[in-house]
């Protein structure tokens, strides 16, 4: 039976326009007129044997009222005989660069476990950074890949929105807000619990987060788990401070030197990614502040800068090959089903105590005096 899927939101003029050049309806205009979600609507379409008669029919009649009908070009790419062999991750060129050493295990151990199942990984990036939707639209159209992993991944990401849209397999690190559930691997809900409940049992009582920016959904899945933390340590709301920084050593070193040399800074600072506490222990150096004697400093990831930092960097060892297993292995059945089959897992991280942590000194002078501080 074949699959009907929309027409890539890329294609040219002839491909989207009827005959008399009116827009193509899509999935989603049958959804909207019909009340019924755009996963449910493809599978009434498809006749799918799980979907009741009676959603058939009301589908059938609004695509008929639409006058909807799908894209020839579309059905060829769930064609059995379109199978690229590949995976494709495409980089969101304005956050993740090669440099980062948690994404470079990340991307060798998805080519790794792609291989275990005999797929290629198919890697690019956008040529305008501006129109993330371009890359999918045009690998759909070509019949690049057979599906995709997305990193980086927002809570509302129109990369995903596409997808799910078209019905193409995907699976996403983090989970976004879409209309239908999707494949997804997401962090522990309680990931921080170890680190507030480490720096409470030291004697910390005055926390900052430095969190990454608030739209990604790993970092907000850390927030939360963070504030959750906090909470059932009974710590004082007022003490406890998040603060968005980036990604990288620049933002957490600019973003340290803030609340240190804020009002009451904190005794203790827990960072997003291990970049982040690599800045904020430069910066807390530049200011004269004592690492672990007057300032606590916690990361995420456990890249090999944290071990090798002075003190060595206390911080959650993520496991990029687990990652990358759980990725991979929640992407092959939509990819046999050349349809989104959802399932989430979680994976987990293990915390690692090291020389960036110990008990709060007395109060923290609320000026210090920066010295050579350049961070690239």
């Amino acid at each position: 039976m074949t699959e009907v899927v929309d027409p890539a939101p890329g294609a040219g003029p002839g491909d989207l326009a009827d005959p008399v050049g009116r827009q193509r309806p899509t999935l989603r205009d049958v959804a909207r007129h019909s009340g019924i979600s755009v996963t449910q609507v493809s599978r009434a379409l498809n006749d799918h044997a799980d979907v009741a008669d009676r959603t058939k029919a009301r589908v059938r009649q609004a695509a008929d009222e639409l006058g909807y009908s799908p894209n020839i070009d579309a059905r060829r790419l769930k064609a059995p005989h379109a199978a690229a062999g590949s995976i494709g991750l495409i980089l969101p060129s304005d956050t993740l660069r090669f440099s980062d050493p948690f994404f470079g295990r990340l991307l060798t151990a998805i080519v790794a476990e792609a291989a275990q199942h005999g797929f290629e990984l198919h890697l690019s990036t956008p040529v305008d950074p501006a129109s993330p939707i371009d890359p999918y639209q045009r690998a759909l159209r070509r019949n690049r890949v057979d599906g995709f992993v997305l990193v980086r991944t927002e809570t509302t990401d129109p990369r995903a929105t596409f997808l799910a849209e078209q019905g193409f397999p995907f699976v996403s690190f983090g989970r976004p807000e879409v209309a239908q559930d999707v494949p997804s691997v997401e962090v522990d809900p309680d990931s921080m619990t170890p680190a507030v409940r480490h720096l409470v049992e030291l004697g910390h009582r005055r926390l900052t987060l430095l969190a990454e920016p608030p739209q990604y959904c790993i970092g907000e899945s850390r927030v939360t788990s963070f504030a959750r933390a906090v909470a059932a340590a009974g710590l004082d709301p007022a003490a406890v401070k998040t603060v968005r920084a980036g990604f990288r050593e620049a933002s957490g070193y600019r973003a340290t030197g803030e609340v240190l040399t804020g009002p009451e800074p904190p005794t203790a600072i827990l960072a997003a990614n291990d970049l982040i506490a690599l800045g904020a222990l430069q910066a807390a150096t530049d200011l004269g502040v004592k690492v672990p004697e007057q300032l606590s400093i916690i990361g995420f990831d456990d890249i090999d800068a944290a071990r090798l930092a002075r003190p060595p960097l206390t911080t959650f060892r993520q496991d990029a090959e687990d990652v990358a297993r759980l990725l991979v292995r929640q992407l092959l059945p939509s990819i046999e089903a050349k349809a989104i089959v959802a399932t989430t897992s979680h994976v987990g991280a293990e915390f690692v105590v090291r020389a960036s942590t110990g008990t709060p000194p007395g109060p923290i002078p609320p000026k210090g005096r920066r010295r050579s501080g350049v961070v690239s």
